[in-house]
């Protein structure tokens, strides 16, 4: 019966590994036996190679014609999801400092408006809007910001935004 491994896992890849290189060579390449090897293989089973050993089993796929490092790339791809929702708390961070930058111009560009000799009831009324406008970016960041505190889930949701 073939064993189901998720699509992510270290036991996929090290399954994939072992069988293009063998078993008989890939314990004698990481100097475990086929039992450890097996359980490195196995999901429902704990414990993983040494570093030094992912590298032989890596070099040895390719050196026996795999097209790539299945250790190595599993690792990439795990890394790669683990980084993701800091990496788009990051971007939205990006995006709530550019609407301050750009809030905050409209405010100030309107409020120069009424220093101007002749200010209307309508430029008043514009600055203030713009500023308040400005104000409700400000606290979306400082939401945004305080995501970022130990604790407080920075990439916990997209938003990084506590409520």
């Amino acid at each position: 019966m073939t064993k189901l491994r998720a699509p992510l896992s270290f036991s996929l890849a090290i399954t994939t590994a072992i069988g293009l290189v063998g078993w008989e060579a890939a314990a004698r390449i990481t100097r475990r036996a086929n039992r450890t090897l097996r359980h490195w293989s196995e999901s429902d089973k704990k414990g993983t190679p040494t570093l030094d050993q992912a590298i032989a089993l890596d070099r040895a796929f390719i050196e026996a014609g795999g097209g790539f490092a299945p250790i190595l790339e599993s690792y990439a791809r795990q890394l790669d999801v683990a980084l993701a929702p800091a990496m788009a708390c990051h971007a939205a961070l990006g995006d709530d400092i550019a609407a301050v930058s750009r809030e905050t111009a409209d405010a100030i560009g309107a409020s120069i408006q009424i220093i101007q000799p002749g200010a209307s009831p309508t430029a008043v009324h514009r600055a203030i809007a713009e500023t308040e406008e400005a104000g409700v970016r400000l606290t979306r960041l400082l939401g945004r910001l305080r995501s970022f505190l130990p604790g407080n889930g920075a990439g916990a949701d997209n938003a990084g935004v506590r409520t």
